[in-house]
């Protein structure tokens, strides 16, 4: 059975865009990517920032990770799923799935 992620844009506003997500492990959350579509950070519903993990786009690497791999994993790969698509789209999707086998 595959592993799979989804996100959906939820808020779209002056502090950038909020995605609400799922995964295949029983995970949910939101991030927020910032209106440059250059950083990723957990957030509230509402786009309130959540910690200080963050991931910038051209860096590729988490600052100050989540103590909890499952936590950073899912963060991980919401944040590459969400950059991948804007990337090809040109601007942020609306939903994103991806499964993994």
């Amino acid at each position: 059975m595959g592993a799979w992620v989804g996100c959906r844009r939820v808020v779209w506003g002056e502090g950038g865009v909020v995605y609400a997500w799922e995964d295949g492990d029983g995970g949910s959350g939101h991030v927020l990517v910032d209106p440059e579509g250059e950083v990723v950070r957990p957030c509230t519903a509402r786009g309130s920032a959540v910690g200080a993990m963050a991931l910038r786009r051209r860096a590729g690497c988490v600052e100050q990770p989540d103590p909890r791999p499952e936590a950073r994993r899912a963060f991980l790969l919401v944040a590459s799923v969400i950059f991948q698509e804007w990337r090809r789209r040109g601007r942020p999707p609306e939903t994103v799935t991806r499964t993994y086998w």
